[in-house]
C-alpha cells in the first residue's frame, strides 16, 4: 500500500472537513417534521431487529441499581 505524502494527507483531511460542513448544513436545514420521521423509521427499525428488549432489560437493571443505592443512603444517613 502507497504512503500518504503530508499534502495528501492534509488534503484529505480538508475535504473530509468540507464535507462535514455541508452534512451539518444539511441538518440545519432539514425540518422538524422530516427528523421526527427519520427518528421513528430507526426506533421502528430498533424494535424489528430486537434491540428494545435489550434496551428495555438494561434500564430495569439500571432503575435497579439506584433503587439499591438510595436504600443504602436512606439506612447509612438517616
Amino acid at each position: 500500500m502507497k504512503k500518504m505524502t503530508k499534502k495528501e494527507a492534509r488534503d484529505y483531511v480538508k475535504r473530509w472537513r468540507l464535507v462535514d460542513r455541508v452534512l451539518d448544513e444539511e441538518l440545519r436545514q432539514t425540518s422538524i417534521e422530516t427528523k421526527f420521521q427519520k427518528m421513528d423509521a430507526a426506533y421502528r427499525m430498533a424494535v424489528g431487529l430486537g434491540f428494545l428488549p435489550k434496551l428495555k432489560a438494561l434500564k430495569q437493571e439500571t432503575e435497579k441499581e439506584v433503587r439499591q443505592r438510595w436504600l443504602r443512603l436512606k439506612t447509612t444517613h438517616p
